[in-house]
């Protein structure tokens, strides 16, 4: 089966489906109009010898004598009937035949009709007419009816031609979009990122092509960062790896003496190689499906404090001033998860803010949100690049991000923690100037009014 529906293609299909129904409608359209042709000649013809049939019985009143029919007057109506090309029998009002001209040949079913005599109101008789021959239809109209069939015939023939043609032309315009899109989707499936579908043809198709683009300019960007984060994250455990490893071959080798010295560095090298290890295991367990939260009505602000608090002494020691505004906002959430989102946008204010600037940290209620904001004067994010920020393993000032360590990793990981309790998180920066990272959190139902 699976053999058929490949050398069935949506085309052949399309032409198939097309051309039956191109058919169908011809064939029965055809067949309808021969059957309606003959049953409106049928009933022209049997108009016709009824008409005859009551004129030769408004002859015969005329030419009776007192409810009879002399010699004289039947040989009127023998005349009439053979001008007329007509068989007629004529019966007085007891059914006894007066006059009789048959057929030449038996009559056929329905090809006779029946008219009374009537004379000053009074029926005298009955006259039965048929044509001389029997039939119902004239010659003339056996002819038309013929030619008029043989015109349907090939009307329909005509019609179904050019019923083909249309199926053909509709399934080929149909299916060529269709193909295009296919083929540039077997493109990129064989990793030709760069393939394009033309958007053309109906707003359907147009829409599907232009989805199918986007796609592609989605998954092009998801390489070029996959690429890009791969070689950070090479770089990064790099480092603290060469590092360690240059200090134990100049062990090896007597070059160091200061053995404490040099336990120190690698030991420096390798918290800075765990912190990493950590921060990609943290951000693999953020996105995992179905991330579980210990939810707990937990003040944000309680938690906020502490963790600024903890960090106090980090910005003392950069020359940074820091400084919060904390009003208690309820949230159900998991408190453990709440610190480490506090935890990153902090460290992140601290790795991108000069000495001599500031941090501010503020929580509040907004509506039906709790509002956690971490502003900075740090060297602030371009406008380009602002949609990049929560991109894993993404750094603007990448030659400045290498002195100040970090592997674009922990704003990564805020969002997904963020987006895991219900809520949303936004970025606004000047060059130059700062960031102000708003997170946006759903209040707990029995927060206090």
């Amino acid at each position: 089966m699976s053999d058929g529906r490949r050398r069935w293609g949506l085309r052949a299909r399309l032409v198939v489906a097309f051309v039956a129904v191109a058919l169908l409608g011809t064939i029965v359209t055809t067949v309808y109009s021969s059957i309606s042709l003959t049953s409106h000649l049928e009933a022209s013809a049997r108009t016709r010898l009824h008409n005859s049939a009551a004129h030769f019985g408004d002859v015969a009143a005329v030419v009776s004598q007192a409810g009879a029919w002399p010699r004289q007057s039947v040989q009127t109506l023998h005349h009439l009937a053979q001008i007329d090309f007509l068989a007629a029998d004529l019966y007085d009002s007891s059914g006894k035949l007066i006059f009789s001209h048959p057929p030449s040949a038996p009559v056929q079913e329905g090809a006779a009709a029946t008219a009374p005599v009537i004379v000053s109101g009074e029926k005298i008789g009955t006259v039965v007419v048929s044509r001389d021959d029997g039939r119902l239809f004239t010659g003339e109209e056996l002819q038309l009816r013929q030619q008029l069939l043989r015109m349907h015939l090939v009307a329909g023939v005509v019609s179904a031609v050019i019923a083909v043609l249309v199926a053909l032309y509709l399934a080929v315009t149909l299916s060529r979009p269709l193909r295009r899109i296919r083929a540039g989707a077997d493109a990129m499936s064989a990793g030709d990122l760069d393939a394009r579908v033309p958007e053309t043809g109906d707003d359907e198709i147009a829409a599907v092509a232009d989805a199918l683009n986007r796609l592609a300019e989605t998954l092009q960007q998801e390489e070029g960062l996959r690429k890009e984060s791969v070689a950070d994250l090479a770089h990064e455990l790099r480092t603290p790896v060469m590092g360690i490893l240059a200090r134990v071959e100049a062990a090896q080798d007597g070059v160091l003496k200061d053995e404490a010295a040099n336990l120190s560095a690698m030991h420096d090298e390798a918290l800075r190689l765990a912190r990493l290890l950590d921060d990609l295991s943290a951000l693999a367990e953020a996105e995992r499906p179905g991330l579980l939260l210990d939810a707990v009505p937990a003040d944000l602000a309680a938690i906020a404090g502490a963790q600024t608090a903890a960090f106090a002494s980090a910005f003392a020691d950069k020359g940074i001033a820091l400084s919060s505004v904390l009003h208690p906002a309820i949230v159900d959430g998991d408190p453990k998860r709440l610190e480490q989102i506090v935890v990153n946008l902090l460290s992140n204010a601290l790795r991108y803010t000069d000495a001599g600037g500031s941090v501010r940290v503020a929580v509040r209620r907004d509506g039906a949100d709790a509002l956690l904001e971490v502003a900075d004067t740090g060297i602030g994010i371009a406008a380009e690049d602002l949609p990049r920020v929560f991109t894993r393993f993404w750094r603007g000032e990448k030659s400045r991000s290498r002195d100040t360590g970090g592997a674009g990793i922990g704003l990564s990981i805020v969002k997904e923690l963020v987006q895991a309790h219900g809520g949303r998180v936004a970025v606004e920066s000047v060059p130059g100037e700062g960031s102000v990272f708003r997170v946006e959190l759903p209040l707990a139902d029995e927060a206090p009014g």
